[in-house]
């Protein structure tokens, strides 16, 4: 866990908010969790709402990269936990190390203690791997109110193929990789090699706040043979066919990794009756930094429908 020096660098993320204002409605705690200490982000701990908002964060990166999001989310009435997960910002674990097992079991042990603490309406939501988790998370846990999906994938349906494009070493390694894993387990990999995050924003801004995410101590740069594994083969605890909890998929038109084909088939595999699925038009990946408005704009009055 890195904490040296670390101040308040994610304010280079805050865009429009005054980050000093988003920093006072942020209570920092922790849970216990897959026998380590999580980080817990908790915007509104004291206003009195029974709307929980758990939001899960994407790649490389740690709740605080969508501060101004969560802040604006909070702002609309609702209670917003955000979590660093395992290997990942304030949290312990060994960087880059995770299965999409100890994701879940996080949100669930995280669920439990928002029910304990502040009732039982909960939603999780989350973006990029963070909204693959959270469509893993709603398979995993019936408590769950509802769940909003900022991409998704299945993963033991080589969802890599649709979502990454393979080149380079990459391309030579992906095939081996489950095998070395189990020699290798913690053996680690740049996340370079399958991600480029200039290529994921399109404003000027916010390519300059991706400058100093790659300079940022909590950034995750390597992930464990172990965590790309698990993006390639982890199965859920149940179908996306027999999830019976209320789903929102939201996607940008321009998101050059997750396609709205593939939004759009998984979709129509879900059968419950309150899905929706929301597209965000001239937006790129990174539509909770660059498109926040646009993005609550669908969301709120979807939350308001099922809570």
């Amino acid at each position: 866990m890195k904490q040296k020096n670390y101040d308040d660098y994610w304010f280079h993320y805050v865009l429009s908010e005054n980050p000093i204002k988003i920093k006072e409605a942020i209570k920092e705690t922790n849970i216990i969790s897959e026998d380590s200490k999580i980080h817990i982000d908790v915007y509104g701990d004291e206003i009195v709402t029974d709307k929980n908002i758990i939001f899960i964060h994407g790649t490389s990166v740690y709740s605080k990269f969508y501060a101004e999001f969560c802040y604006n989310l909070y702002k609309q009435g609702y209670r917003v936990i955000a979590p660093d997960l395992i290997g990942h910002g304030l949290s312990d674990g060994r960087r880059g190390h995770f299965t999409m097992e100890n994701f879940t079991n996080i949100i669930y042990d995280l669920t439990s203690h928002i029910i304990a603490n502040y009732g039982e309406n909960v939603v999780v939501m989350g973006s990029s791997l963070g909204g693959i988790a959270t469509l893993y998370c709603v398979a995993n846990d019936s408590r769950l109110k509802g769940a909003i999906c900022h991409n998704a994938a299945i993963f033991n349906e080589e969802a890599y193929k649709r979502i990454i494009n393979l080149k380079g070493i990459l391309k030579l390694l992906i095939r081996i990789i489950p095998i070395i894993a189990k020699l290798f387990p913690k053996l680690k990999l740049s996340v370079f090699i399958y991600l480029d995050f200039y290529e994921l924003g399109k404003t000027d801004e916010i390519l300059e706040s991706i400058d100093f995410l790659l300079e940022d101590e909590l950034f995750t740069n390597k992930y464990t043979l172990t965590a790309i594994k698990t993006q390639m083969r982890a199965p859920m605890k149940r179908p996306i066919e027999e999830i019976d909890i209320p789903m929102m998929i939201i996607n940008g038109d321009n998101d050059n990794l997750f396609s709205v084909d593939y939004m759009k088939e998984l979709y129509d595999r879900l059968n419950v009756k309150n899905k929706e699925l929301a597209i965000i038009k001239d937006a790129s990946h990174l539509i909770f930094q660059e498109n926040i408005k646009e993005s609550l704009d669908n969301i709120v009055p979807w939350l308001e429908k099922i809570l």
